[in-house]
């Protein structure tokens, strides 16, 4: 099991302001808690990105991903953008190392109901804000490089330029995901009808990463990669 206190302790850490936007129940009257950090822009009218990780409990380096971006300088980011953080969506997975939350639910799959307590207090958090592009962070422990899904309504990807600037960093996985997702370029894939009409991705046009594929290797070259990428994609 994971101690997601060490999460906790990390957000408590930071120069801004944490909240918690609600708590999901766990075994043994535990509740786990549910946090957004508001990283706010120096411009008039900055362009909004959301930020999510933890969506699967078992990809825990999406949670990293993300507490690392919180925790770096982002003076410069915040000249031109705002951002909203949700670092941890599936407290219980991933406390669990499991996919779906105590109730056997993949969150990824439920945002067509509100009866998922993680997912009506992530909608409650988001309201009808708009945002300009919006990353969810995953990890593939099966994956040899780089890949992403990305939800966009016009059609105006831009997945393929983040491919092209992670190639330069390292490989990207080179193997079909096997589920009905059309590919738009090399290492990336449109998210599938099929899965739904509904949620992060069909209401925030969301780019899905799966960053990185060695869980043991935060602090070397998979940790680089995901920082690398990120400066890509919010310059």
């Amino acid at each position: 099991m994971r101690d997601y206190t060490e999460v906790t302790e990390r957000l408590k850490r930071l120069d801004v302001p944490v909240e918690m936007l609600g708590t999901v129940h766990a075994k043994e009257n535990i509740n786990w808690p549910l946090y957004q950090i508001h990283l706010v822009s120096s411009a008039r009218t900055p362009q909004r990105v959301l930020i999510t990780g933890g969506m699967h409990g078992d990809e825990p380096a999406g949670v990293e991903a993300v507490l690392q971006f919180l925790e770096r300088d982002n003076t410069t980011r915040l000249k031109n953008f705002s951002f909203l953080v949700i670092p941890c969506i599936n407290p219980y997975g991933y406390v669990h190392n499991t996919r779906e939350t105590l109730d056997d639910i993949d969150i990824n799959r439920a945002f067509e109901t509100d009866d998922v307590a993680e997912v009506a207090i992530v909608k409650k958090a988001l309201g009808q804000t708009q945002f300009s592009l919006a990353i969810d962070f995953h990890e593939d422990y099966d994956a040899t490089g780089f890949y992403l899904y990305e939800g966009k309504r016009d059609e105006k990807y831009i997945g393929p330029r983040l491919a092209t600037a992670a190639k330069a960093i390292g490989p990207l996985d080179p193997d079909d995901p096997g589920e009905d997702a059309p590919d738009l370029a090399e290492g990336v894939y449109k998210v599938a009808t099929s899965w739904g009409t509904q949620g992060l991705t069909q209401r925030h046009s969301i780019v899905e990463y799966w960053v990185l594929n060695d869980f043991e290797c935060f602090s070397g070259t998979c940790g680089e990669k995901s920082e690398c990428l990120c400066y890509f994609c919010i310059p």
